[in-house]
Formats: structure tokens, C-alpha cells, sequence
């Protein structure tokens, strides 16, 4: 089978002739439609969670990944459409046994420990791990990771909530949507401007650009939050984010661009903040999001990509050139 291979850190994928997985029993064999390219798999290319992320090269990243089923498992029959849930856990530890299997102690996750979704085929552990998923296939992609995360950052917003989200990339932009539905008041800010503009278009109530030679969150200066949603992560939006927030109001995590986070005990004991890091979501959460994929209430704006020009995905993902997110076809 063809596969994108990463071969070296920092070096261009490699697109290679490999062997098909073969599985065995309880293992499930997909021929992949289409996978997403996460900011992840390009901060595990330049090894920038090296520290964090042991990946053992080489491998075929992917971990975005919808397909139909090929052979193996019981509860699908062949040629299915399904997502696959991509963190692979120990199925005994109290996380796995609620359905957070992205905390397992143990977890694998299929395109970083395992070979994944940037070739014709994949091979899933168990079926446990797949979705039954209708409609566009490149659409339906996205939803495994950008959309998971999408919807767990947004739990627990209620109607009226005034909401600050903090960039414009794929995952905030399906988060906005999500946020509307919830009848949330949501101002977005960020620095690209086409991307706001999607923002606006996908029903923020207010868009806000960052100014290069401002502090990044003057436009938002007075104002105060319920929720701020921080999908980059860096010390430029850390460091002001929990001075916007009403009191008992709550700091979500998203981005992971290895910001630091500093703020004075008092602040947070005094107006009662709550700060939360937003890992994936769980997989009663995947349920939830592909009943409203289905019903036609999020839009996940793939930008599709053939797997031969892979690389060239990564170099417009890197330039900020997509709105939305890249998807792959093998």
C-alpha cells in the first residue's frame, strides 16, 4: 500500500510502498477515505514534544482518520463508514472505564505509537474504537480529533454565557458553532484575518484582531468572561487570559504551544477561577458530535489534500494558508 512515511524529525514525509496491515483476531482492518492533519502531527514531525511524546520513527502519523471497514470485527458489516477513536487504552484503568481513554497511563494512539491514517490502510485494535459515521467522508474526518476537542472544550457553556475564544484555527472554528448552538455569547479574537472572518461568518457575535504592536488582548481591554477558550496556548495569550475572567469564571486549555502559565494565587482564591485543560474528549463525547455532524448542525470546512501532496499541506498549515482543516486522501 502507499503510506506517507516519517522517516526523519524535521524532514519532508516520505511517500513509500509499504506492506498492508494484517490483523488479527478482534482487530479491524480499514481502508482509509480520508484523514485529517492535525498542528499535532506537525509538532511531532519538528519534534517539538520530543520531551512529552516518545514517537518511534518510522511511522505513518495520522490520527484523523475515517474509513470502511475492510475485514475483521463483528458488529460492522464490510464496506461500513466509521471514525476512528484514535487513543487506544488499557480498557481496567478507572479512565478507560469511563470512556476517557486519552488519560489511560497506557494509552497508544493510533498516527503517534502506531502506525495511522496517512496511507491506504489501517489497522484498529479493536472495534470498540469505531464510530458508524453518515454522510461526506471528507467532512466527516475532522470530527476524530478537531471536532472531539472541539466539543469537549465547549461542555458546559449555558445560554447567555459570554464566551472569549482565543484563535481562529480549525478546532476553534468548529468550536464556535458549537457555542452558538448553545446560544453563548461569543467574541473570538486572533491575529489571521481570513480566518476571522470565517468566524464572524459562522456566527461569532464579535471579531476582534489582535494588533501587532499592542498587547495582544487590548481589544478585549475592560471587558470580562465567563469562559475563555485558549486554543493556542502561547505565553502571549496565557499570560493575560485569567485577568479577563468574571469571577468563578473558567480558563480552558486547548493549544499546545508550550506556553507557561503564571498567575497569582490570590487571583484565582479570591474571584473563584477555575482552570481546566482540554485534552481530546472522551467517547461518549464522539456519540454526541457525530449526531450533530449528522444532522447537519457543525460544519468541520476540510481543505482536502491528495496523500502525495502531504508535504504540501504541512507547508500551507505552517503559513496559516487554510481555513479550516487539511484533510488527506490516500
Amino acid at each position: 500500500m502507499r503510506a506517507a512515511v516519517f522517516l526523519e524529525k524535521g524532514k519532508p514525509l516520505q511517500l513509500q510502498d509499504v506492506p498492508t496491515p494484517r490483523i488479527k483476531a478482534g482487530e479491524v482492518l480499514l481502508k482509509v477515505k480520508a484523514s485529517g492533519l492535525c498542528h499535532g502531527d506537525v509538532h511531532l514531525i519538528f519534534g517539538e514534544w520530543e520531551n512529552d511524546i516518545e514517537v518511534k520513527t518510522p511511522i505513518i502519523l495520522g490520527h484523523e482518520i475515517v474509513g470502511e471497514v475492510i475485514e475483521g470485527g463483528n458488529k460492522f458489516k464490510r464496506g461500513e463508514q466509521v471514525l476512528v477513536y484514535s487513543s487506544i487504552g488499557c480498557g481496567s484503568c478507572k479512565y478507560c472505564k469511563i470512556g476517557d481513554r486519552q488519560f489511560c497511563e497506557s494509552v497508544k494512539v493510533i498516527g503517534v505509537h502506531t502506525d495511522g491514517g496517512f496511507a491506504e490502510y489501517v489497522k484498529v485494535p479493536s472495534e470498540e474504537y469505531l464510530f458508524r459515521v453518515n454522510g461526506d467522508y471528507i467532512s466527516a474526518a475532522p470530527l476524530a480529533d478537531a471536532g472531539i476537542t472541539a466539543y469537549n472544550a465547549t461542555k458546559g457553556v449555558s445560554q447567555g454565557d459570554k464566551v472569549l475564544v482565543v484563535g481562529v484555527g480549525s478546532v476553534a472554528l468548529i468550536a464556535i458553532q458549537l457555542l452558538k448552538l448553545k446560544n453563548a455569547e461569543v467574541t473570538v479574537i486572533g491575529r489571521n484575518l481570513t480566518r476571522l472572518s470565517k468566524a464572524e461568518n459562522l456566527g461569532a457575535d464579535e471579531v476582534l484582531a489582535m494588533k501587532k504592536r499592542e498587547p495582544p488582548f487590548s481589544p478585549v481591554a475592560g471587558k470580562k468572561f465567563d469562559y475563555i477558550l485558549d486554543f493556542v496556548g502561547a505565553d502571549q495569550t496565557l499570560v493575560d487570559t485569567p485577568w479577563l475572567l468574571k469571577r468563578e469564571g473558567e480558563l480552558r486549555i486547548i493549544g499546545e504551544y508550550g506556553g507557561h502559565l503564571e498567575i497569582p494565587e490570590q487571583l484565582i482564591v479570591l474571584r473563584g477561577l477555575r482552570i481546566k485543560g482540554i485534552l481530546y474528549g472522551n467517547m461518549n463525547d464522539m456519540v454526541e458530535l457525530i449526531k450533530l455532524f449528522e444532522e447537519g448542525k457543525i460544519k468541520t470546512l476540510p481543505v482536502p489534500y491528495r496523500l502525495e501532496e502531504i508535504n504540501e499541506a504541512i507547508d500551507d498549515l505552517l503559513e496559516e494558508r487554510i481555513v479550516g482543516r487539511a484533510v488527506i486522501l490516500p
